[in-house]
């Protein structure tokens, strides 16, 4: 049978737990505010990429860009922490219908341990996902470089990102993308092209390049966007609950000391009772 000790080691506890749940959803929050900041930016710097590549090719129409079709990679960005739900598993079962059964599947590029255990197979390799802000930009850079030499060594042919992305608190949407090849629409052709010191076609891959890493970083901040919004979510019900318990555990609390009480005073009359007795 539980004491009014037992109830307030309980509350104890709870309290504790609702501290540590208070915390983590603070940093989710932080977390969110910050890359909100930059995911504009990131929009329209990948806008201006895509005009720029249009420029070019609008510019010198002897260009002829082409890309081998093939073998495809999937990059699917997830989380390396827990408490956000159906995020990674909703994820996995997503892309893994999708990507599968496609001809010429090559594998899948995975962020996120907690999403690497729902990717059954098909792992080409697993990296960290970001726990933080600040380690976006490292982490996207190391990805490029693991991109380009499976690229380069024609391992694969066609670049595909799928990602959790951003609608509001506790809601986003999967999206899915591909990278590699596509298709930039040309502007009318300009008789005079500019005079450049550069050659056209030197430009034209240091934007392709350019290209493709705003897209694989805009997907790491939507994903990292997304991930700390339902981990707020969710921190912020498992507040609401742990309250409810500590509001209820107060209440028996007051029930048993009642009744502490009322067990006090009987003893007292008892006690007095058999003391004018003997008298």
């Amino acid at each position: 049978m539980n004491t009014t000790k037992d109830i307030e080691l309980k509350i104890h506890k709870f309290e504790g737990i609702k501290k540590i749940v208070i915390s983590m959803k603070s940093i989710a929050s932080l977390n969110l505010q910050k890359a909100q900041h930059l995911i504009d930016s990131i929009r329209e710097y990948e806008s201006q990429i895509n005009e720029t590549l249009k420029g070019i090719l609008s510019y010198y129409p002897d260009i002829n860009l082409s890309f081998a079709k093939g073998k495809k990679a999937v990059i699917v960005y997830g989380s390396d922490q827990g408490l956000c739900g159906l995020f990674n598993e909703k994820l996995a079962n997503f892309v893994q219908t999708e990507f599968k059964e496609k001809e010429d599947f090559y594998g899948f590029i995975v962020i996120g341990k907690k999403l690497d255990d729902f990717i059954t197979d098909n792992k080409i390799k697993t990296f960290p996902a970001p726990i933080d802000y600040g380690s976006i930009y490292s982490y996207a850079t190391n990805l490029m470089e693991f991109l380009s030499d499976l690229y380069i060594s024609n391992q694969i042919n066609e670049i595909y990102l799928s990602y959790n992305q951003f609608v509001g608190i506790g809601k986003f949407k999967t999206v899915i993308k591909k990278v590699i090849p596509f298709e930039i629409k040309r502007k009318n052709i300009y008789e005079y092209p500019p005079i450049v010191d550069i050659n056209p076609i030197e430009i034209l891959s240091s934007s392709i390049i350019e290209y493709i890493y705003s897209n694989v970083f805009r997907a790491y901040i939507e994903s990292f966007i997304s991930e700390n919004g339902v981990r707020m979510m969710n921190m912020n019900n498992a507040s609401k609950s742990i309250e409810k318990s500590i509001n209820k555990l107060e209440i028996e609390k007051n029930y048993f000391r009642q009744e502490e009480i009322t067990n006090e005073i009987e003893e007292i009359i008892s006690a007095y009772k058999v003391l004018v007795g003997e008298k």
